[in-house]
């Protein structure tokens, strides 16, 4: 499988570098506090954590306390896309970071918080944004996960007091890669009322941040229950090959989202439903299974044949009539940038993104 054209390769090489620094900051703080008993949270992790991959994962922080927005009005989600440097093509995705946690009852993953709103408000901003919902899972490293069976050795995960199956190995590197886990809105919404659900879900289901661009992971086709109905060759195509830059990002996620549609107990269904803005999949069918909308246009929606103007503008340093704000950011707060002098800074986010209440944008150039 390839990641795209040969010329890209050393694009596409930086990028996977940069996540597996991520990954390994991550990795190491979480480590470094279970092993003194202190504890973590994803925002801390996301601190730490977000601005590791650079220059080829870049990050766009927003100031928090812009004006109408309140000192505390900025949320925790980030807005990635990942650009096409050949083609200009994009795959947008709108990204909420949780945690694996460990409880009484087993290994947990909550998005149920105020009564399943903060998933509906998730999913509602991704709809707005055009872009499908993804949570950037933080699993923790093998110090946190040592009771966890090894799912890779074909282990199931049981309750994280069980002593009877062996823990995460070092030398497993997919044990390594999880701890930091994609999986998207649409699988977990169909259990959110269940943390322990979700966790399995999560452990099952996801697929490591490092493996969305690693050129070396298999990209067999992906067998949509739709598939042989599907009138588009091109659509056909882009699900049964490999594809190259955003396409296969796009892809992989797609996968997420078709492998557990396969389970769900309902009729598919292909009739055509159109896309609007400037998808390079206009027309793709309506079926929605049990999630809370059409599948396919969730996820493809965010696959473009360019990035939007404020992409363009955020690539670009700030002009004089757009400088970069200096506000007073409570410690803790995640995704801060440092400017001369050791304070903490945030651009302003661009109008079409004012009202969307994310912390930034994550740029990333295939």
């Amino acid at each position: 499988m390839s990641i795209g054209p040969a010329h890209v390769h050393a694009a596409a090489d930086g990028v996977l570098g940069g996540f597996k620094k991520i990954r390994q900051t991550a990795e190491a703080y979480m480590d470094k506090r279970d092993l003194a008993g202190d504890g973590w949270s994803e925002e801390a992790v996301t601190a730490i954590a977000v601005t590791e991959g650079r220059p080829h994962v870049d990050v766009v922080e927003f100031n928090r306390n812009q004006e109408g927005r309140g000192p505390n009005a900025l949320g925790a989600d980030y807005l990635w896309w990942w650009i096409d440097s050949q083609t200009g093509e994009c795959f947008g995705m709108l990204v909420q970071a949780k945690r694996l946690k460990r409880g009484s009852k087993g290994w947990l993953v909550d998005v149920s918080h105020r009564e399943g709103k903060q998933l509906g408000d998730l999913l509602r901003t991704a709809e707005d944004l055009d872009v499908p919902a993804v949570y950037a899972v933080y699993t923790g490293g093998l110090v946190f996960r040592e009771p966890l069976p090894c799912p890779h050795n074909g282990q199931a995960g049981p309750d994280p007091s069980s002593a009877a199956h062996a823990g995460p190995e070092e030398e497993c590197l997919p044990c390594r890669k999880m701890a930091i886990s994609m999986v998207t809105a649409y699988q977990l919404s169909t259990g959110w009322y269940d943390p322990k659900m979700t966790a399995d879900l999560v452990v099952s289901e996801s697929v490591p941040v490092e493996d969305l661009v690693d050129p070396d992971v298999p990209s067999p086709p992906v067998w949509d229950l739709n598939l042989h109905e599907l009138t588009d060759p091109q659509l056909r195509d882009f699900l049964l090959k490999p594809q190259g830059g955003a396409r296969e990002i796009a892809r992989r996620i797609f996968r997420l989202v078709a492998d557990h549609r396969r389970g769900a107990f309902s009729a598919a269904s292909a009739e055509l439903l159109h896309v609007p803005g400037a998808p390079i999949f206009p027309d793709v069918p309506e079926d929605r299974g049990h999630f809370p909308g059409p599948y396919y246009r969730h996820v493809l929606q965010g696959l473009r044949s360019s990035p939007p103007d404020y992409v363009e503008t955020l690539r670009r340093p700030p002009t004089s009539d757009e400088p970069w704000d200096v506000p007073q950011i409570p410690n803790g707060n995640i995704g801060r940038i440092v400017v001369a002098g050791g304070t903490p800074a945030g651009r302003r986010p661009p109008p079409e993104l004012q009202d969307s209440n994310i912390a930034g944008v994550v740029l990333i150039t295939l």
